[in-house]
């Protein structure tokens, strides 16, 4: 009996203590640091005439659905997540916000996943967000279909990152960034221009 109650608080309890302990702390730090956005209106209007892809390494998560949420609201984004014990925080955290969704996706079926991708895209009923690197890595290393589907269906993709003069980096697969308290933030939206624009942390 004891097991169970175990369980049912790890499954059903700890990913949304998670969520809502990371929103507020990110929230926190946020208010406390200067952020400088830069590519904003390029991204907005891509947005709005185009079905449109937000890609971003999976060390880069840790900001930005503040980010769009203070920036560009006008838009709902779907996030796609592993459909797994380890995603499911993240999944809880996305719709806490009103603009934010989540497509569930079994990490070992990718043919699966790009179809969902595609169905989304084609619907442009939201702004997709993809971690190309995801959900387990390696890091940095992208994997294959996320060109595919902008070319299927005419979607362009917009790349998001961000540096600070001062951050925590996580022991974590992804070494996942996090700005510390009144540091200085550098946010990107990069339009794809046939190579990889993504700012690397120095």
């Amino acid at each position: 009996m004891l097991n169970k109650i175990r369980l049912m608080i790890k499954k059903k309890f700890l990913p949304s203590i998670i969520a809502v302990a990371g929103k507020f702390c990110m929230r926190l730090i946020l208010r406390t640091c200067k952020i400088e956005v830069q590519g904003l209106t390029t991204f907005i209007s891509t947005a709005e005439n185009f079905p449109c892809i937000i890609a971003l390494w999976h060390e880069h998560l840790a900001i930005i659905p503040e980010i769009l949420s203070k920036n560009a609201s006008q838009f709902i984004y779907t996030a796609f997540i592993s459909n797994s014990r380890d995603g499911e925080p993240l999944a809880r955290l996305v719709k806490s916000y009103s603009i934010g969704r989540t497509l569930r996706v079994p990490h070992n079926s990718r043919g699966q996943a790009l179809k969902q991708l595609i169905d989304r895209l084609n619907a442009r009923s939201s702004v997709m967000i993809i971690t190309p690197d995801g959900p387990k890595g390696p890091s940095r290393v992208a994997k294959p279909g996320l060109h595919f589907a902008a070319e299927q269906t005419g979607a362009k993709i917009v790349f998001f990152s961000w540096v600070s003069n001062r951050s925590w980096r996580l022991k974590t697969w992804d070494k996942m960034w996090i700005p510390k308290p009144f540091s200085k933030i550098t946010v990107s939206f990069d339009p794809f221009q046939g190579g990889s624009s993504y700012v690397s942390h120095n």
